[in-house]
């Protein structure tokens, strides 16, 4: 399994040099910042600290309270040294705006919601159906299928008609579909899973890509790096944080059945945040709420 990332890793590899402009210093962007250290050893660890306590499943024990302790005041630390770094790792000074805020916090827990759907169906195939390993992985190709079909033509559509109305199409057929998650059960045929999560997919895909085209609009130029960078990282924690609680759940439920539905409950309610979102998210191109440059947190 993880020998294929290396395969996947080296044709990126490739394709990022071939493909990607070199910096030159003919752009008028002055010289590159020197990596910051600091913030780099503040903020890791401290995601990794708070997703380590949550991934538990008691919340009395100094297992949890001791790295999610850790965590907090890493990421407070991490917070202050921020504001007096002339060169952070993230400029917080970028969630002073609203649609840069909304579109990362949509991108977090769409990531949440998703991979807890990624990690959860896979075992209710295998606990309710007595799936093997590889008829479960096929059987959750309609998941990435949806979202396949839908944000290229989502992202598209996005530059015409404005991020708002697709992204709130789409995170109410990804509530719609999530909800029909928390009905299945041992006598469930699998074709209506597998069409509602092909519906996750089609509406993921849906309010991902045009957020993601809403929060690159906010942004002037030079700092397009590091909201791209704080995009991807919240989207990776939210999926990390989302497979930790799929853990805790599942394992604290009565029964494996009853912490699956659990799950799907918890993607409702992380879709239905991000429903309530998406009305902060810029109108259509040329309308938005600019990031201003140089700002500090």
């Amino acid at each position: 399994m993880f020998l294929v990332s290396v395969v996947v890793g080296a044709v990126a590899l490739v394709l990022a040099l071939r493909v990607i402009p070199a910096d030159s210093a003919e752009r008028g962007e002055g010289a590159p910042s020197r990596l910051d250290v600091v913030g780099l050893a503040l903020l890791g660890p401290g995601f990794a600290a708070v997703v380590l306590a949550l991934s538990q499943t008691a919340f009395a024990l100094w297992q949890v309270l001791v790295p999610l302790g850790l965590g907090v005041a890493l990421l407070i630390g991490y917070g202050i040294h921020a504001a007096r770094a002339a060169s952070p790792l993230i400029d917080l000074g970028l969630f002073r705006s609203r649609s840069f805020s909304a579109s990362v916090t949509i991108m977090g827990l769409g990531g949440m919601g998703l991979f807890a759907g990624l990690f959860a169906l896979p075992l209710y195939y295998q606990q309710a159906h007595g799936h093997g390993v590889l008829a479960a992985g096929l059987l959750m190709a309609p998941l990435g299928l949806g979202g396949a079909i839908a944000m290229p033509l989502a992202g598209r559509l996005s530059d015409r008609l404005g991020a708002r109305g697709l992204a709130f199409g789409g995170a109410v057929v990804a509530v719609l579909s999530v909800l029909a998650l928390t009905r299945i059960g041992p006598g469930t045929p699998e074709v209506w899973p597998a069409l509602a999560a092909l519906m996750f997919g089609l509406g993921s895909g849906c309010f991902s890509a045009p957020t993601m085209g809403s929060l690159y609009r906010t942004l002037p130029g030079p700092m397009v790096a590091q909201g791209s960078s704080v995009l991807y990282m919240l989207n990776q924690l939210g999926a990390a944080l989302g497979v930790a609680l799929v853990t805790l759940v599942v394992q604290t439920a009565g029964s494996t059945l009853a912490g699956l539905r659990g799950v799907f409950w918890l993607a409702v309610v992380s879709c239905l945040v991000v429903l309530a979102l998406i009305p902060l998210l810029p109108g259509k191109a040329g309308v938005t709420e600019p990031v201003r440059e140089g700002v500090r947190a």
